[in-house]
């Protein structure tokens, strides 16, 4: 598969993604890169894809699923009042190079569901943001 080109602007590194499930979920939802984060985008269809489980939004930008059910998925709570949300991250090969972070977003009232921020994260992103949240992908995460 040919790589895209992104980054670039605002402070951002221009580089090629070339991971096929990176380029197809980036080319099925429109994304804009977090300030100051080279390599991490979050959702701007997030309200048509926040009731979306980081799974179930692979499979709606057309990722088959028998690969979605090969790619190992991990859940990661936090014990502190800094990081209160839980994250999945689904890294998209072995090489865990680019990446799916989800974060957990629990109902604030009675009727509200649980909903989730994806972010799209590439090479240069995905192993920079699980080091600045001290997280390393062990089988203690594992949730498949």
């Amino acid at each position: 598969m040919e790589g895209i080109r992104i980054g670039g602007a605002r402070g951002h590194i221009e580089e090629v993604e070339h991971d096929p499930i990176f380029v197809t979920i980036y080319n099925s939802f429109r994304w804009k890169m977090i300030p100051n984060c080279t390599g991490r985008y979050t959702c701007r269809d997030h309200k048509a894809v926040s009731h979306l489980t980081p799974t179930k939004l692979l499979e709606a930008a057309g990722i088959d699923s028998s690969t979605v059910d090969k790619l190992q998925q991990y859940y990661v709570t936090f014990d502190t009042e800094i990081r209160k949300d839980p994250i999945y991250v689904i890294p998209f090969a072995d090489d865990g190079l680019a990446g799916l972070i989800s974060y957990v977003k629990q109902p604030r009232d009675d009727g509200d569901c649980i909903s989730y921020v994806h972010t799209l994260n590439s090479g240069s992103g995905f192993q920079r943001k699980l080091e600045a949240i001290n997280v390393i992908l062990s089988d203690e995460y594992l949730v498949n």
